[in-house]
């Protein structure tokens, strides 16, 4: 019987690594351990030197797996959902981890509403031990808020989708890579519905391992390069592009508040300029932040102390950790 007449759609899961060894077997475990009965489970590796290959050969063959250099972690996805078999698709990195019935709850939810094309759930953050240190902002599904506040509370994880997909708006942008998912799900709004189911499918691991000043200073041109090529995408809906001062503004803040944390105060200043610029009102509190504390070094140790009697901004992942497959 072909994989796509059974009762229960194949579900592929791909999982891109790259001298993963220190996270990759939980998360291959937390796949084969799932209680579904028909998962497609392809780990595409970009050539790693570490324990990552011989996890995989132990693993075969429940898993398939391909190890060959690549042009990054889009890349590896893209190649994994094109050998992909399901109708339903995934990707997990190699540090992160779905729980205990997650494939199963998200197909049900799928099955019962064949007009929803991508559905998530929560997400726990976790340690590098893999303790629960907190839980990732998601909520549910608003395109237009999630352009306009430049806020991904979309916990890629839990993401699983239909194939349609993929044949409607494209794979993800290999030239990314920090925001392919959140680029990902501007586009999938515009021509799909969405759904949210409040319970926890998965956890994001938070590690220093992944900590870069450098990444720090490409994610906020990257970011940024996104909006300004999504809002250069003809036959936008007019109450879409209406959105573009108040979404343009608060992107600007958001590369600004990460470069102020990189202590590339030059580059904060101007973001946050053009930010209000576009917006002077209400005035922001990033703006406020750069303007008064960006001038020196000392003013980012002085925010940096701030920063936990103050509350954290829950705008995206921690600013001083950057995942990488």
């Amino acid at each position: 019987m072909s994989v796509r007449t059974m009762q229960w759609p194949v579900v592929s899961v791909v999982t891109p690594s790259l001298n993963s060894g220190q996270f990759i077997q939980e998360a291959i475990d937390s796949v084969l351990g799932q209680d579904y009965p028909h998962i497609d489970y392809l780990v595409v590796d970009g050539g790693s030197t570490d324990k990552t290959l011989s996890f995989l050969k132990k693993r075969t063959p429940y898993v398939r797996w391909v190890s060959e250099p690549d042009r990054g972690q889009a890349a590896a996805i893209n190649k994994g959902w094109r050998m992909a078999e399901g109708e339903i698709i995934a990707w997990l990195n190699a540090d992160d981890l779905y729980r205990p019935g997650a494939i199963r709850e998200a197909v049900s939810f799928l099955q019962s509403r064949p007009e929803v094309d991508m559905v998530y759930g929560n997400c726990d953050f976790i340690d590098i031990s893999g303790n629960i240190i907190g839980s990732y902002p998601a909520r549910p599904w608003d395109h237009a808020e999630l352009l306009l506040r430049a806020e991904n509370f979309v916990p890629q994880p839990s993401v699983f989708l239909r194939r349609r997909v993929l044949e409607s708006v494209g794979f993800l942008n290999e030239n990314l890579h920090y925001a392919m998912d959140f680029e990902f799900w501007l586009r999938l709004g515009l021509e799909h519905r969405v759904a949210y189911v409040p319970h926890r499918w998965a956890a994001y691991r938070w590690h220093k391992g992944a900590k870069s000043v450098r990444g720090l200073r490409a994610m906020s041109s990257e970011i940024v390069k996104v909006y300004e090529d999504f809002f250069r995408r003809p036959n936008l809906p007019d109450g879409i592009r209406a959105l573009k001062i108040g979404a343009m503004s608060n992107v600007f803040y958001l590369a600004a508040n990460w470069l102020f944390w990189a202590d590339d105060l030059i580059g904060a200043r101007r973001y946050a300029l053009a930010g209000w610029r576009l917006r002077p009102w209400p005035v922001s509190w990033t703006f406020l932040k750069v303007l008064v504390l960006g001038w020196s070094p000392l003013g980012v140790r002085l925010a940096l102390a701030l920063r936990k009697p103050l509350g954290r901004s829950s705008r995206w992942p921690d600013p001083l950790i950057l995942k990488h497959r």
